[in-house]
C-alpha cells in the first residue's frame, strides 16, 4: 500500500504519478517498466517516489486494487452483494478506457507480484467486500453449519491465484473462456459449496 505521504500529496500530484504509471504499464512489458522511467515521466524524483511507494510492485498493485475496489463498488450499488451475485457486470460498463488497458496488464504480470496481490495486504483491502458479505451470510444463517469464515475467505481470495496459474500452465488467453471458467468455478462451486441448500 502506498505511503500515508502519497495521501498527503495534492490530488493533481498523485494523478500525474498515476497517469504516468498507467501509460508506462499499458505501453510497457511490466519487467521494462523502471522507477526511474515512472519518476521521469511524473516529473519527480527518485528519492519523492521512495517517499510515497516501497517499490514498484507497490504502485501497480496498488492501481490495480483501485480498480478491482470500483468493480466490486458497481456489484454492491447493482444488488447489495458481490460474492452471491451471479450477474457479471461487462467492465466496460464500470472503468475506463484506460483502466480496462491496465486490467488487462494483469494476466502478464510477473507471478511474485500476483503473489504480493492475493497473499497480502493488497487482498485484504481489496476483498473486504467478500469478507463482510460473508460475515453477513453467517448472521443470516445462510451459510453452511460450523464454517471457519476465515478459511473460507482465505479459499475465496487465494483460488483465484491458482486459477490465473492454471490459465499460465493451459495457455487459455480467450477472455470470454477465463470468465466462463472463474464463474464455474466462483458460481457452481465455491458459492453452492458454502450456502445451505434451499
Amino acid at each position: 500500500m502506498p505511503k500515508k505521504t502519497f495521501f498527503n500529496l495534492s490530488v493533481e500530484k498523485r494523478n500525474k504519478i498515476i497517469d504516468a504509471a498507467y501509460d508506462l504499464f499499458i505501453e510497457n512489458d511490466y519487467k521494462d517498466v523502471s522507477i526511474r522511467n515512472i519518476t521521469n515521466k511524473a516529473g519527480i524524483s527518485i528519492g519523492s517516489f521512495y517517499q510515497y511507494f516501497y517499490d514498484k510492485d507497490d504502485l501497480y498493485l496498488y492501481i490495480m486494487t483501485e480498480i478491482e475496489k470500483k468493480i466490486y463498488a458497481r456489484h454492491k450499488e447493482r444488488t447489495e452483494q458481490y460474492l452471491t451475485d451471479p450477474e457479471i457486470i461487462p467492465i466496460e460498463e464500470v472503468c475506463s478506457p484506460k483502466e480496462i488497458a491496465l486490467n488487462r496488464t494483469w494476466y502478464d504480470a510477473p507471478v511474485e507480484v500476483k503473489m504480493k496481490f492475493y497473499f497480502g495486504e493488497y487482498s485484504k483491502e481489496m476483498n473486504s467486500i467478500v469478507w463482510d458479505e460473508l460475515v453477513e451470510l453467517e448472521k443470516q444463517g445462510k451459510l453452511v453449519e460450523d464454517l471457519d469464515l476465515e478459511l473460507i475467505f482465505h479459499l475465496y481470495v487465494t483460488t483465484m491465484f491458482n486459477i490465473l496459474m492454471y490459465f499460465d500452465e493451459k495457455n487459455i488467453t480467450d477472455e470470454e473462456e477465463r470468465i466462463r471458467i472463474k464463474r464455474k468455478y466462483y458460481t457452481d462451486w465455491f458459492i453452492n459449496g458454502i450456502l445451505k441448500k434451499r
